[in-house]
């Protein structure tokens, strides 16, 4: 049986006690288990070892059409062309990630500067960005020590909003969230994100 493609990129800088590290070993089991078949992980350490940001070469090259950007930049759109065969090639995408500062963490945002790329993961037309990659599942694990992604807001969440649309720029949305928050201050941080996960677990919000 053919394995099945999936993509896990970890934006944590922390290398232990990493809170969303922790929610994902308690989920992401359960999802391989489902989908009932062999699963190949290619793993991206982008908090431990972060993918370079863009340089003045490839913000030029951005502005041009595809192949005279490749032509023109070719070496430095190597970094981009090896995430984006990466995610291209997965099945399934998780994100298991922090939130800082009420949104994604520099380590990520640096990763999509990479994937979203005119001509290449998105095109536009009449005004309008149009994804180029098959949408697939996404499923974002992620953690806040303050209480966020609660109605009545109680912190700005530029998180999901901002993450939710710029997958969606390249074609990816089918995302889920599977979030633990309110952790700053508590006891025992990793005891309560696995409280949070057996709930995700028990809601079956990992059903494909």
């Amino acid at each position: 049986m053919k394995p099945l493609e999936l993509l896990l990129l970890d934006c944590s800088p922390r290398r232990d006690n990493s809170t969303s590290r922790h929610l994902t070993n308690q989920l992401l089991p359960a999802l391989t288990h489902r989908f009932g078949r062999p699963v190949h992980v290619t793993q991206r350490h982008l908090g431990v070892k972060p993918v370079p940001a863009i340089t003045a070469e490839y913000a030029d090259s951005l502005v041009l059409p595809a192949e005279e950007a490749r032509a023109r930049f070719g070496n430095q759109l190597a970094v981009s062309d090896e995430l984006i065969r990466e995610l291209d090639a997965a099945e399934v995408v998780w994100i298991s990630t922090p939130v800082h500062n009420f949104t994604v963490p520099a380590v990520l945002k640096n990763w999509i500067d990479h994937v979203v790329r005119r001509d290449v993961t998105f095109v536009t037309k009449d005004n309008r960005k149009v994804g180029l990659l098959r949408d697939r599942p996404v499923y974002v694990a992620v953690t806040a020590g303050g209480a966020m992604f609660r109605e009545p807001a109680i912190q700005p969440d530029f998180f999901r909003p901002y993450l939710t649309a710029v997958l969606g720029v390249i074609g990816l949305k089918d995302i889920t969230y599977l979030p633990s928050t309110s952790l700053a201050g508590v006891d025992a941080p990793l005891e309560l994100v696995q409280t949070h996960a057996s709930r995700h677990l028990a809601a079956a919000a990992l059903q494909i």
